[in-house]
């Protein structure tokens, strides 16, 4: 059966964030604790100047910047991405997302469930 994980303000309603050393957090909006078997949704949020692990892993997955400003590393390019942009990585494919020194950025991205466990902002 499917549901509906509701905002609140700067959260989501029963939603923990896990927050991270660099300042980072995550919010798995869509995941076990929703049901899903398969996939994950999570919101990450990078205080301004931050950003996630650089990293490549077996899958791919889709972001969307929901907030702010910053560069996407897809390989060994940067790109320029705002509130709107839509970002495809492939499997494999050393990526990192980096928050605009004065804005802080925030992305809603996908996983595989059963990826291996680890890593993220």
């Amino acid at each position: 059966m499917g549901s509906i994980t509701r905002r609140t303000g700067t959260g989501w309603e029963g939603i923990e964030p896990r927050a991270y050393a660099s300042g980072a957090e995550r919010h798995v909006l869509v995941g076990r604790r929703a049901g899903a078997r398969q996939t994950e949704l999570r919101f990450f949020r990078l205080p301004a100047g931050g950003s996630s692990r650089l990293e490549r892993h077996a899958h791919e997955h889709a972001i969307v910047i929901a907030e702010g400003r910053g560069e996407v590393r897809l390989g060994s390019q940067l790109h320029a991405v705002s509130e709107g942009d839509a970002v495809f990585v492939s499997a494999a494919e050393l990526h990192q997302l980096h928050a605009a020194a004065d804005s802080p950025l925030g992305f809603f991205c996908t996983a595989p469930a059963d990826r291996r466990r680890g890593g993220g902002a």
